[in-house]
């Protein structure tokens, strides 16, 4: 008997970013467009009536107080003069170095003390101890979004529980949206 078998490969794990969706925006929201992609449980705030993204940025290593480079998750979205936020303190980026194929080396210094998988958010500016997160935080994107395919319409999350350790959103962000509760 000639039985015809194919083997498919599985697709690529997920992480669960969502326990829990309580509430969404209805008819979800347009991301504009961006020059890296986006991925689902990414904080976005309005900024002249577009949703744009808030980076984060995933510490792979740790970084100590006098350290001068951090190392980063790639798929950041990060880029040499963005301001870094940890806590209430946050710094200008002056170098970066992308050849490595799972993560970025930045030229910052922090001058604090950061632990491995701690995520840390794109600041407004540079202070030493009053940042505030580049735009207010509104929701979180319900799915992910893919660069250079324009402005997209996407499901928004504003009442959710999340994990901490896969939601692309720092503490000091989700601190920000209420009706987000990490876990």
């Amino acid at each position: 008997m000639d039985i015809n078998f194919t083997e498919t490969a599985a697709a690529a794990v997920q992480p669960v970013i969502f326990e829990k969706i309580i509430g969404e925006k209805p008819g979800g929201g347009i991301v504009a467009n961006t020059a890296f992609d986006i991925p689902a449980g990414t904080a976005v705030g309005v900024n002249a009536g577009t949703l744009k993204p808030i980076k984060a940025y995933r510490l792979v290593k740790a970084v100590l107080s006098g350290d001068t480079e951090i190392e980063i998750a790639k798929g950041s979205g990060i880029v040499s003069g963005d301001f870094i936020g940890v806590g209430a303190k946050a710094v200008a980026s002056t170098g970066l170095v992308s050849t490595n194929a799972t993560k970025d080396v930045v030229t910052v210094t922090l001058g604090v003390a950061v632990a491995i998988g701690t995520v840390l958010y794109q600041a407004a500016g540079a202070s030493a101890s009053s940042a505030v997160t580049l735009y207010t935080p509104a929701y979180l994107t319900g799915a992910p979004v893919i660069a250079g395919l324009g402005d997209r319409l996407i499901k928004l999350v504003n009442m959710a529980i999340v994990r901490k350790e896969t939601v692309n959103a720092s503490p000091e962000v989700l601190a920000l949206l209420t009706s987000i509760k990490a876990v």
